[in-house]
C-alpha cells in the first residue's frame, strides 16, 4: 500500500531517495510517526525497491526514534541496519539495535536530529559505494 504515514508514502520517499551504485538509499525525518508506522513505511519501500538501504526518524516531545532497514542483498554484502541506526542514535544521544536487516533506536536529542540524519546519509553512501 502506499498509504500515508505522518504526511509521507513510500512512493513520495522512494521519489526522493539517492541512488548510490544502483541502490535507492533514502534518509529521512517523518513528522508525527511511531517508530510502527517508520517500520510499515521501511517494509514498503523495500518491496517497491529491489535493492535498498533505508533509514526513518520521528521525533516527539523531547525524544526521537530511529529505524533503519536494508534489503537481503545488501546484508549479503555486509551492511548492518543494527550498526547504522546505532551510529545515527549516538548523535541524538541515544543507542539501539536490533537485527541485520532492521533495527530500531531512540534518542533524547530531538535538536541534533538533523545531525544525525546527516550523518546516516554520509556514512551509507560510503558504505555502499565500497560494499
Amino acid at each position: 500500500s502506499g498509504g500515508k504515514v505522518g504526511g509521507a508514502s513510500a512512493d513520495d520517499l522512494l521519489a526522493g531517495a539517492i541512488d548510490v551504485a544502483g541502490v535507492k538509499l533514502v534518509v529521512a525525518e517523518v513528522p508525527d510517526a511511531g517508530a510502527d508506522a517508520l517500520r510499515q513505511l521501511i517494509d514498503s519501500l523495500r518491496r517497491k525497491a529491489r535493492s535498498a538501504a533505508v533509514l526513518l526518524a520521528s521525533r516527539a516531545d523531547d525524544k526521537v526514534v530511529l529505524v533503519a532497514g536494508i534489503t537481503k542483498d545488501l546484508e549479503a554484502k555486509g551492511l548492518n541496519a543494527g550498526a547504522w541506526v546505532r551510529a545515527a542514535a549516538t548523535v541524538v544521544g541515544g543507542s539501539g539495535g536490533g537485527r541485520a536487516d532492521m533495527a530500531q533506536a531512540g534518542g533524547k536529542h530531538p535538536e541534533r536530529l538533523p545531525a544525525a540524519l546527516e550523518a546516516a546519509l554520509a556514512s551509507a553512501q560510503q558504505q555502499l559505494q565500497t560494499a
